[in-house]
């Protein structure tokens, strides 16, 4: 059925029938927060919320994009070097990963696609990693025999982001969105990260996405200073990046840290040993101890990190949404922030048994188009099945 849609979707557009469909979904954070631009470590899931494309190769290096509810534009990949007013914008991430994969010895070329999103932008779902490396796998599918590595393509998307968009991102968002299912994603090389799929078995509990209704993309100076602060605190401890130093070595030189700091440096710490801690869990089917942990994230979040809210404003933050969690389930679920925070999404996982009316209070809440039961997709980037 899908199929057929994005058929005459894209046959109403262009005038003649396309030959592949290609989708990507989002991605959600299970533990991690503001950990992999330190090079630390992290557990990150693809979802089944999707961007989904009809689209057929060219002749030619033009690439005619019509996406539904956002327009349309056509670029020309024969001009790869980065162009100032595509900052921010969408033309900008295509161009980028051509430019990516052209420099590394991969074809690229021209095509006609029409995509449509059920993705909400700006919300911590990574909806710009799963446009970049849905464009990534039609320069792969279309041009390369699906020949590139899935890192590969996850870099491309990255470099697009940091350089053609002009958004500075670590990698967990294009990993989280290509590899498919739950994956444990170590950064202490970023050049070739190890990324470990985890099965993931949470009987009895159900994965939920909740968004709070604000915009974290206007937001982008405040979690853009979370690194930074952390770049900081490494300098002082003589390292380039916290994965290099410890939890003693940061208590060593505690004296000479502001409080933003030496918190937000605290945080990369005890999230990565909860990340270790998670991914055992996660194998041995103890779905108690990983609701401990999320938890366990989501306060080092709200009084380490201190990226739960805007400026104090409690009312509507994710702060708010969580504390819901726990009176909606008894303390039995879990819930932290998505993304960057400060507004955007949470994630939680929530028994079975108080499932329902969850559902009817957070969809009463933040409105019923805000609240996803997020299916892990097992595939990651790749063809409609």
């Amino acid at each position: 059925m899908k199929k057929q849609i994005l058929k005459n979707e894209f046959l109403n557009i262009y005038h003649y029938e396309p030959n592949q469909y290609i989708r990507c979904g989002g991605r959600f954070e299970v533990l991690g927060n503001h950990t992999d631009h330190n090079h630390g470590k992290c557990i990150a899931a693809t979802c089944g919320i999707s961007i989904y494309s009809s689209v057929s190769k060219r002749n030619d290096n033009i690439v005619r994009v019509f996406s539904k509810g956002y327009g349309e534009f056509k670029i020309d990949l024969n001009e790869l070097d980065i162009k100032e007013e595509e900052l921010g914008k969408t033309p900008g991430l295509i161009r980028g990963v051509a430019f990516y994969l052209n420099k590394h010895q991969y074809r690229i070329g021209g095509f006609d696609i029409y995509m449509e999103s059920e993705i909400f932008p700006g919300a911590g779902v990574s909806s710009s990693a799963a446009f970049e490396l849905l464009v990534g796998q039609v320069f792969n599918k279309l041009f390369n025999n699906n020949e590139i590595e899935r890192l590969v393509l996850a870099k491309a998307g990255q470099y697009a982001e940091n350089n053609y968009y002009g958004k500075k991102s670590g990698l967990l968002d294009q990993i989280g969105v290509a590899y498919g299912g739950m994956v444990y994603i170590d950064f202490f090389d970023i050049a070739n990260p190890k990324v470990e799929p985890l099965k993931v078995d949470v009987k009895g509990y159900e994965f939920i996405l909740v968004n709070t209704g604000g915009d974290h993309t206007t937001m982008s100076h405040l979690y853009s200073q979370i690194p930074v602060d952390m770049y900081n605190v490494a300098k002082k401890m003589n390292h380039q990046f916290l994965i290099e130093g410890s939890l003693e070595e940061l208590e060593q030189i505690k004296d000479k840290l502001d409080e933003r700091e030496y918190f937000r440096a605290k945080h990369f710490y005890t999230e990565n040993q909860r990340v270790e801690l998670a991914k055992e869990a996660i194998i041995n089917k103890d779905t108690k101890t990983l609701i401990k942990l999320i938890n366990e994230s989501r306060y080092s979040s709200a009084n380490y990190l201190k990226n739960m809210m805007v400026d104090n404003n409690y009312t509507n933050s994710p702060l708010e949404a969580c504390e819901l969690v726990d009176k909606l389930t008894n303390n039995l679920g879990a819930a932290k922030i998505n993304g960057g925070g400060f507004a955007g999404s949470i994630v939680t996982l929530i028994p079975l048994s108080k499932k329902e009316n969850f559902l009817k209070v957070m969809k009463e809440k933040y409105g019923k188009e805000n609240v996803y039961i997020v299916n892990i997709d097992p595939f990651g980037v790749g063809d409609i099945k």
